[in-house]
């Protein structure tokens, strides 16, 4: 009896807010200390990795991956891999192979599955095609698609695990904790550095430049909008730390996400108070917006930024010099190979990392060429196709996160950087499998009625 009660209380702390908040402590710890200090945070984290394995369904594996992107304070690259992140993966995989061998588990592929792996494909025989042309095979090129393939494989396994209750709402939870810990981060930084408007030299190891940290920070506000829905106004204090952490970054897809997103983000978030419904959304937007044009009044820096990020709207004109390069290279790379791309190798660089087009569709193009192009719509359309018909009142909020990434997409990498990519396949998991009806449908109404007589 006591070995039940305890079960049940690791499955009601799986279950709670305080699980991912205990992970999120966890990996801040291990990113603001040195060796050794930080395998014992790491032991803690994997320890409590294996939680889950109690439970019914695998939504606690959600803030174990998470999390564990936000860990490394040194630089990441396919040539600098932190060996912890490793052991952390690898407790995932057994904890996860283990949860599916006790709980006896059916495979459940999921529904962007096919679509994501035609698109690693045309990936893939670009790669291999260009190789045999030049007698050049990078060793960058082939691990980005080792990494590509590995989140699929990943997004399966979470498709598989889930199950079909609610998990949405968990996710809101976790993915508004990962975001205060990336503002933790932010902060420290800031401290260091006298909270410098768009610093240049921005790092905090595991993102390296200031886009990824303020594409996941923007990424994160549909998910407090979720939680504001459902009148917990707490988040809603949260969500405004978000909001200036975007612009203490002031990165141009960030800048553009906030003034194109802001208004129907409150306008979703507040529908659900009925009659106070405009007074909540008015006071938010005027509070925001006299927020905006104070800082637009006082602080040159930030002005200058939000010009620029509108500016980079003009993509056939674009202000930036070294974006405007990486444009014009990445259309020469499609013309010299139309059909299928120049390969992921066109953009890697001699220290281990590649450096992209900065626009979701040159990527493709350079990538996988025509045929990936074609792939990566047949991917869009399914992606979309699966938000809208699903009877939920959260799909406008996710419908907000897939056109925020189309936004983001426009002037920097969103989903072919890995770290986007990941974050992408995991809400998109979540929200494919909350909620969703069982494959095989039992009625019990003629049971019901034989009871009656």
């Amino acid at each position: 009896m006591q070995v039940n009660t305890l079960i049940d209380k690791a499955r009601g702390f799986v279950n709670s807010a305080f699980y991912p908040l205990s992970l999120a402590l966890m990996a801040l710890l291990t990113w603001m200390f040195e060796n050794p200090f930080i395998y014992l945070f790491v032991a803690v984290y994997c320890l409590l990795g294996l939680l889950p394995l109690l439970c019914k369904d695998g939504r606690g594996y959600i803030p174990f991956l998470l999390f564990s992107f936000i860990m490394p304070n040194t630089g990441i690259s396919f040539t600098t891999y932190p060996p912890y992140l490793c052991f952390v993966m690898s407790v995932f995989l057994i904890s996860v192979i283990a949860f599916i061998i006790i709980r006896k588990v059916a495979f459940r592929k999921g529904d962007l599955l096919i679509y994501a792996c035609l698109l690693f494909l045309s990936f893939f025989i670009s790669y291999i095609y260009n190789s045999a042309v030049t007698g050049v095979g990078d060793s960058n090129g082939i691990l980005y698609i080792l990494g590509f393939f590995i989140l699929i494989i990943v997004y399966s396994l979470l498709s598989t695990i889930l199950g079909t209750g609610e998990s949405f709402n968990y996710l809101s939870k976790t993915i508004a904790l990962f975001s205060f810990a990336i503002l933790v981060e932010i902060f420290i930084f800031s401290v260091r550095n006298g909270f410098e408007i768009a610093p240049h030299d921005f790092t905090l190891g595991w993102s390296y430049t200031s886009q990824t940290a303020s594409t996941l920070l923007c990424l994160s506000l549909p998910f407090y909008g979720v939680l504001v829905y459902q009148k917990k106004f707490i988040w809603g204090i949260g969500e405004l730390f978000v909001i200036a952490g975007i612009i203490l970054l002031s990165t141009d897809s960030g800048l553009l996400c906030l003034l194109l997103g802001i208004i129907p983000l409150i306008l979703l978030s507040f529908r659900s108070y009925g009659k106070f419904y405009p007074y909540f959304s008015l006071v938010s937007i005027a509070t925001i917006g006299i927020v905006f044009c104070i800082l637009l009044a006082l602080n040159t820096t930030f002005n200058q930024r939000v010009i620029t990020a509108i500016q980079s709207l003009a993509l056939f004109n674009e202000p930036a010099e070294w974006r405007n390069l990486l444009f014009s290279e990445a259309i020469t790379d499609f013309k010299s190979n139309p059909y299928i791309g120049t390969s992921i190798s066109s953009f890697s660089n001699i220290n281990g990392t590649l450096t992209l087009s900065s626009n979701t569709i040159l990527s493709t193009l350079v990538m996988g060429g025509s045929v990936g192009l074609g792939f990566y719509f047949l991917f869009e359309v399914i992606v979309y196709y699966r938000c809208l018909i699903k009877k939920t009142a959260d799909k406008w909020f996710f419908l907000m996160f897939l056109l925020s990434i189309e936004l983001i997409g426009l002037i920097d990498n969103t989903i072919y950087n890995l770290s986007i990519l990941f974050f992408f396949l995991i809400v998109n998991a979540c929200y494919q499998r909350s909620n969703r009806e069982e494959d095989v449908i039992v009625h019990s109404s003629f049971y019901d009625n034989f009871r009656k007589e």
